[in-house]
């Protein structure tokens, strides 16, 4: 009995420890100066609308780093799966003086025929598309400006056949595996033999170029040196490109080789080409997020990139209590456990694929916001947002998310256009929701 009481006793100090240390943990909410500035600013021009917004000084900035760490020695392709508007494409088109894009699908293909000028436009597909959609899109004056990604003999046969069909020459580039595994031409047999069904059928396919993505590379498993081991993965998949290419030149002359467009790279390995450009077949870079640097990028920020991207949401209602239904009687309990959750804000918009990234100190509430998915919400029209009762923050300030990729951006209608002296315009979305 006594040993009962002791064990009792020392539970319940450990208990009032953790508490009082937790009321010790008390985290201050409070923007930092960027984000401050900018809430200040979106009250003046979008007060009680969501938002997302592009800063143009830090993508101007990104461009320029960009366009530092590769040179001239590579021409500089924009993914447009990451970058999903079409101002924003003109835009980067002309600060980074390329024609290049990277296009994944069928809409955003479409789009871009229907409102660019196709004509002065180098396309290459990011992934293969069937030969329906190929089909559809060939309606579009100038789909002959758009590389066509082949990735298996059969996807080969299927595209010549339709091209006998209806007359037509089509560009054709292949791709390769050059170690992510996730499709392409793996042996240099399979490759080969591709190859000649292309030269044997050149009244209708037109071989120019490959694509091979090291996606892998910056994932390699962990070393005691992983930088050394990324190294090596890199250089491994450049070999391996350079394998293909070489088997090209038995194929090709010279000049139809210079011609060619050899495709790599992506916002996690670009920077890795600026110490291989004499060594390298590789001459075409494409690169999407390091434009905006989303949260999923931060190794870019570690590099040197600036985020420019952020979705933000105003406050709708702000109460001083942090209550659960069903379970009122413990939030004074719940309040102790966690003083950074005594204070709820419910804001106009949220759940979007992102990061909470200021105020500072405000965190999502879990025992509101999550399911067994682990992102949805209770209530999907007004999210949830909590601190301590240490804050500033008032109802129409807005709450900031850094979006976890470049196309976070499509949660939106449009974009909002930020200098340091204020908003200075609007852009389109491929397409929206908010």
């Amino acid at each position: 009995m006594v040993r009962s009481k002791h064990f009792i006793y020392a539970a319940l100090g450990t208990l009032g420890i953790y508490l009082f240390s937790a009321k010790l943990r008390r985290v201050k909410t409070e923007y930092q100066s960027y984000f401050s500035q900018l809430n200040l600013k979106l009250k003046e021009r979008y007060s009680g609308a969501s938002a997302a917004i592009v800063d143009l000084d830090r993508l101007d900035a990104n461009v320029r780093f960009i366009r530092n760490k590769l040179g001239n020695e590579y021409k500089l392709r924009l993914v447009t799966k990451s970058l999903p508007s079409l101002d924003l494409l003109k835009y980067l088109l002309e600060t980074t003086q390329t024609n290049r894009l990277m296009v994944f699908s069928e809409p955003f293909i479409v789009e871009i025929l229907t409102n660019m000028e196709f004509a002065s436009l180098d396309i290459l597909l990011g992934k293969p598309l069937s030969v329906d959609a190929f089909s559809r899109l060939t309606t579009y004056r100038g789909w002959t400006s758009i590389h066509w990604l082949i990735d298996t003999k059969d996807r080969l046969n299927q595209y010549l056949f339709y091209a006998q069909r209806e007359n037509l020459r089509i560009k054709i580039s292949l791709e390769i595996d050059i170690g992510l595994h996730r499709g392409g031409f793996e042996t240099i047999e399979d490759f080969t033999e591709v190859v000649k069904i292309i030269q044997q059928n050149s009244r209708y396919l037109e071989l120019t170029g490959l694509m091979g993505y090291d996606g892998h590379v910056p994932y390699v498993p962990f070393y005691i040196n992983k930088q050394k081991a990324i190294q090596k993965a890199f250089i491994k998949t450049l070999n391996r490109y350079r394998r293909f290419v070489d088997e090209l030149k038995k194929h090709y002359g010279a000049e139809a080789i210079r011609n060619m467009t050899f495709n790599s790279g992506g916002s996690h390995t670009y920077f890795n080409y600026s110490d291989v450009k004499s060594s390298t077949a590789i001459n075409d870079i494409a690169i999407g997020s390091g434009f905006v640097t989303p949260q999923q990028f931060s190794n870019l920020i570690k590099l040197g990139h600036q985020p420019s991207l952020f979705l933000s949401s105003p406050v709708l209602k702000k109460l001083e209590s942090s209550k659960l239904p069903h379970a009122e009687k413990f939030a004074t309990l719940l309040n102790l456990w966690n003083p950074n959750l005594s204070v709820s804000y419910f804001t106009l918009g949220g759940g979007w694929p992102g990061e909470l990234i200021s105020p500072v100190g405000m965190r999502r509430n879990h025992w509101w916001d999550e399911n067994d998915l682990g992102y949805s919400n209770l209530l999907p029209n007004q999210s949830i947002v909590s601190s301590s009762d240490k804050n500033n923050i008032r109802v129409d300030d807005f709450v900031f998310y850094h979006p976890w990729q470049g196309d976070g951006m499509l949660c939106f209608r449009k974009l909002v256009l930020y200098r340091q002296a204020g908003f200075v315009g609007e852009w389109s979305t491929f397409n929206g929701g908010n």
